[in-house]
């Protein structure tokens, strides 16, 4: 195990380090993985991409540096994002989602004076104080000691249930200060949640409450688009990162305009800054990766929604063919194998179902791991423009043996 003194997540009980990535593989040492991480989905052009390492390249030959003052960069990707994102009038960089979804709650307290989050049981918002509580089912717990807040400040409503959910908003509506959503969840890339989020919509406009949409994960994934652009659903308030940054850290929060005139009117006074807040190296790298990504965006989203596509099909038929009890669920570039083939329509149905295969589950990522496969810790697959049909179909081949190997019954 590679000696470490850092205390962050998976560190100490990490038994695999890479040093490298290019296009779709990593490596460790020498080894090389096909990453189905792609860095918890950042990574949409693949690891090192062509416009990174010119961007890098660029970054030296033209000597861009930080200043902690204003620069030509963030000003340039605030225009890049308002050709993509014509629906909100102002934008607030931030360093990680964590940060963003932070400054967007701060928003919505300050307008709202009130302080209760709606969230959805399976969402994930980062790991801020007030967002690190999960609720499956009957029970909600922390996810870290040491918070400030004490779980009062967050109330949950199970996902894709409309009937449930409007019995819980309608006993607390007076005292909500926003709801929180990922409108499709990275722990469940289902097709099917578009008309629980234009109920959201909808409850949120008759009772005049903020609706706040974390795309952190969807943002770009979707076509080249946000959630919300496909399904034609306008929230008060977003936040946006990963893709958005090409590999560089950031976050960002977006205000719709009628949002930002509540802040005006009400001559309200919120902090936004930071030492690394819109760093010109960030906005310099992500401003070059969106156009390109914008220009080139067909191209992109045929190839890689075609390999999805395909990663979904040949294996819910081979699991079907054999008999074994998983199925693959699908987003557009995103996707997550199930360990069970009963409908699933929510996170607390996924992890009752999967709850006494938690070895087997293991058994299955190991042996991947010894295949040259690197899957993720969290499940969600994330395909990138990198990725090849050869690649698809050695991944499904890896996955049908393995698969047979620790989940067929008959052996």
């Amino acid at each position: 195990m590679q000696q470490n003194f850092l205390l962050n997540e998976g560190y100490q009980n990490g038994k695999t380090f890479f040093d490298k990535g290019d296009g779709q593989y990593i490596f460790s040492r020498k080894k090389k993985f096909l990453d189905l991480s792609c860095c918890a989905g950042t990574l949409l052009l693949g690891h090192n991409s062509k416009i990174f390492k010119t961007s890098i390249s660029r970054i030296s030959k033209n000597k861009v540096s930080n200043f902690a003052a204003l620069n030509y960069h963030a000003s340039n990707y605030s225009r890049t994002l308002k050709k993509i994102l014509p629906n909100f009038s102002k934008f607030i960089m931030c360093n990680s989602g964590t940060e963003a979804v932070g400054k967007g709650l701060r928003i919505c307290r300050a307008i709202t004076k009130k302080r209760l989050i709606i969230s959805v049981e399976g969402s994930w918002h980062g790991s801020a104080d007030e967002t690190l509580y999960v609720k499956n089912g009957k029970y909600k717990k922390k996810l870290s000691d040491g918070l400030y807040s004490q779980g009062d400040e967050i109330l949950f409503i199970p996902y894709n249930n409309i009937e449930l959910s409007k019995k819980i908003l309608d006993k607390n509506k007076k005292k909500i200060m926003c709801i929180l959503i990922e409108p499709i969840q990275a722990c469940l890339p289902l097709e099917t949640a578009k008309k629980y989020l234009r109920f959201l919509y909808n409850y949120s406009k008759k009772n005049n409450l903020i609706l706040f949409f974390d795309e952190m994960i969807t943002g770009l994934r979707s076509d080249g688009k946000s959630v919300q652009q496909l399904f034609n659903i306008r929230p008060d308030i977003s936040t946006f990162g990963k893709c958005f940054g090409g590999g560089a850290p950031l976050g960002f929060v977006a205000l719709e305009n009628s949002l930002e005139k509540k802040l005006k009117k009400n001559n309200l006074k919120i902090f936004f800054g930071g030492t690394f807040s819109a760093n010109s190296l960030s906005m310099y790298i992500a401003n070059n990766t969106l156009q390109y990504i914008n220009k080139n965006q067909r191209k992109i989203f045929k190839k890689i929604n075609k390999l999805a596509s395909h990663f979904e099909e040949k294996l819910n038929v081979f699991f079907k063919k054999n008999k074994l009890d998983l199925q693959v669920i699908k987003f557009q570039s995103m996707a997550r194998i199930i360990f069970s083939s009963k409908i699933v329509e929510n996170r607390y149905q996924r992890d009752f179902l999967e709850v006494n295969k938690n070895i087997k589950i293991e058994e299955f990522k190991s042996k991947l791991l010894n295949n040259k496969i690197y899957y993720p810790g969290n499940g969600t697959i994330f395909f990138n423009f990198a990725m090849n049909l050869k690649d698809i179909n050695y991944l499904i081949k890896v996955i049908q043996t393995c698969s047979k190997d620790v989940f067929d019954e008959k052996k």
